[in-house]
């Protein structure tokens, strides 16, 4: 809010007129509102592949836990932050997964969590119905792996349901889903490995497809 605030500010010296959109959910939610992950609505997830000349790689990170605040009359505004466990990523081969969390790799001893901070989102659309609202936008935020931090943007596409007799079957309050695929380049992240298996056996960019479930939760539980 106090970056827009600035900007607005800084373009009113400038003797420009600002157009900050404020784009609403559509939908009957009043009041800011906070998500918690929640694997009852569904198991949050984040595949990763990464391809190679001599070898594909496949595997999954399963230890992820985040909180995301909107205010449903100003989408632009929405924050997150979520946590991915390195210990959770697993690619179907024991030792293979060793090497993935050693020091030479990612160092999950060290490093123990990759995060993904969501500053605000832009080129926001929304498709709203009575009870679901379908929401694209690009998430602009931070990436942090292997204690480097990068800024990066990523195409979302979201989805906020109200609760119902149906989905209380499940859990509590709204449903929100949020997936999202990027790339990442290990150098920029000073991620070597062993000498000489980037770009033969472990591919220079990763590709991360992320499967988040959420669900708002009660003013006496945000805290």
């Amino acid at each position: 809010m106090l970056q827009r605030f600035m900007i607005v500010i800084a373009l009113g010296f400038l003797g420009v007129s600002p157009i900050l959109a404020e784009t609403p959910l559509g939908l009957a939610v009043e009041g800011v509102q906070k998500i918690r992950l929640n694997n009852k609505v569904g198991k949050s997830q984040i595949k990763f592949v990464s391809e190679a000349p001599m070898e594909n790689i496949h595997g999954t990170a399963s230890d992820i836990v985040g909180d995301l605040t909107f205010d449903p009359a100003n989408l632009e505004e929405m924050t997150a932050r979520i946590e991915v466990g390195v210990a959770s990523m697993e690619t179907g081969i024991k030792k293979r997964d060793e090497h993935l969390h050693s020091k030479d790799w990612l160092d999950a001893e060290q490093f123990s969590k990759i995060i993904f901070e969501v500053k605000e989102l832009k080129d926001v659309s929304v498709k709203a119905q009575e009870a679901k609202a379908d929401i694209k936008a690009t998430a602009m935020g931070q990436f942090t792996l292997h204690g480097i931090i990068k800024e990066i943007s990523i195409p979302v596409e979201m989805t906020y349901l109200l609760a119902s007799e149906k989905t209380k079957k499940r859990a509590s309050g709204d449903f929100f889903v949020i997936k999202g695929k990027f790339q990442i380049a290990l150098k920029d992240f000073d991620i070597s490995g062993n000498r000489g298996m980037v770009g033969s056996r472990v591919g220079t960019e990763i590709e991360l497809d992320a499967n988040f479930f959420g669900s708002t939760v009660s003013d006496a539980a945000k805290e």
